[in-house]
Order: C-alpha cells, then sequence, then structure tokens
C-alpha cells in the first residue's frame, strides 16, 4: 500500500469539509485537474500549468491552445479549466442580476465588474436603467481584441431604443489586462505597509 492511495479522496474530503482557504493554488489545480486528468499526477501537473503561467488566475485565463501546449493537459484539462471562469462569471452575474438599483457607482460597479471576469479581449457593455435606477438588460454590444473595442453610436442607439422607455444608459468597457492591473494595486493597497526596522 502506497502513501499516495486514497490521496484523491482525502483531498475531496478534505475541500468538502474546509473548502478552498485551506488549500495552495497548486493543490486547487490538482484538485480540479482530478476530474479531467483520472489516472494521472495532477499535482505535478498543477506545478507545471503554474510554473509556465505564473498565477492561478493567468492559468484560467490562458486560451484553450496554450494549456494544451502544456504537458499533461488535453483537450478535457483544458476545456475544465476554461470552464472555471466562464462559471465564476455567470454566478456572480446572477448575484447581480437585471433588477439591481444602480444608484451610485459604487452599485455600478458591483454590477458590472462580475461580468468582465474571465474576458481576454476588450468588451463593451450596454446598461439600461429605468426611471428608478433599476438595470432592466445588460448586454454585450461590441468586443475587440486585448487593446480596443470599437462601437457604432447607431448600435448604442438602436439597443437603448430597442429597451422602450429608458431613463438612464450605461456604457462600461474594460480589457482583461487593465482588469488584472485594477485587481493587482488593490490586493496590494490593501496589504499593510512594512514596518521601519
Amino acid at each position: 500500500m502506497s502513501v499516495h492511495d486514497g490521496h484523491r479522496q482525502r483531498m475531496k474530503k478534505r475541500f468538502l469539509e474546509y473548502g478552498a482557504d485551506g488549500f495552495d493554488d497548486h493543490n486547487l489545480l490538482e484538485l480540479l485537474l482530478f476530474f479531467a486528468l483520472p489516472r494521472v499526477d495532477t499535482n505535478r501537473t498543477a506545478h507545471e500549468l503554474l510554473e509556465r503561467f505564473g498565477s492561478i488566475d493567468a492559468v484560467l485565463e490562458a486560451t484553450g491552445d496554450e494549456l494544451m501546449a502544456s504537458p499533461g493537459v488535453g483537450e478535457n484539462a483544458a476545456v475544465l479549466l476554461k470552464l472555471v471562469p466562464a462559471l465564476a462569471r455567470r454566478y456572480l452575474t446572477a448575484k447581480n442580476s437585471v433588477g439591481s438599483i444602480l444608484a451610485s457607482t459604487e452599485d455600478a460597479g458591483r454590477f458590472l465588474l462580475p461580468r468582465f471576469l474571465g474576458r481576454r479581449d476588450e468588451t463593451v457593455l450596454l446598461v439600461c436603467l429605468d426611471t428608478k435606477m433599476k438595470a432592466v438588460s445588460c448586454r454585450p454590444i461590441a468586443s475587440g481584441d486585448v487593446s480596443a473595442a470599437h462601437i457604432s453610436v447607431r448600435k448604442v442607439v438602436e439597443q437603448a431604443l430597442a429597451q422602450h422607455n429608458q431613463h438612464q444608459l450605461y456604457l462600461a468597457e474594460m480589457a482583461a489586462e487593465r482588469h488584472r492591473a485594477q485587481q493587482k494595486l488593490a490586493t496590494q493597497a490593501a496589504e499593510p505597509p512594512c514596518s521601519p526596522l
């Protein structure tokens, strides 16, 4: 009997009992990869992915082709890894659904940021609000590459007119690179300053 016997079952049980907080990034990737790579050392694959891409968010934001170019990662694993941010975006979007009141920029930020999660390319969203500042609709109206998205004023007007009696519109755009930079700045701002020696 090997020390590795029952490892996957122990990892699953630990996750169900304690959640993700007690896991390092490589452990979480290892656990996720169990479901795509049934008889492979997913610990090694997780470490190699983190080494290649640099962070767990970069692994999850890599393209399918980039992931499949990694040793041990086939189509099933790439699809599973790409599914995580897509499901997270859908989950967070559902938590901040149409019908939310967007009376402040903070409200708009909470509503809009999840909709950009995991997107690699510049995306423009159109949010239509009623007279009570309730979001009536939110839909992508343009996308581009990592640095630009071109929108047509005509398309904005057509979409707005299709949503009858709208009081206000928000156009929101964010590129993945800018979003990652903002997240990094927010993390750094939250870290306590070094104490003097």
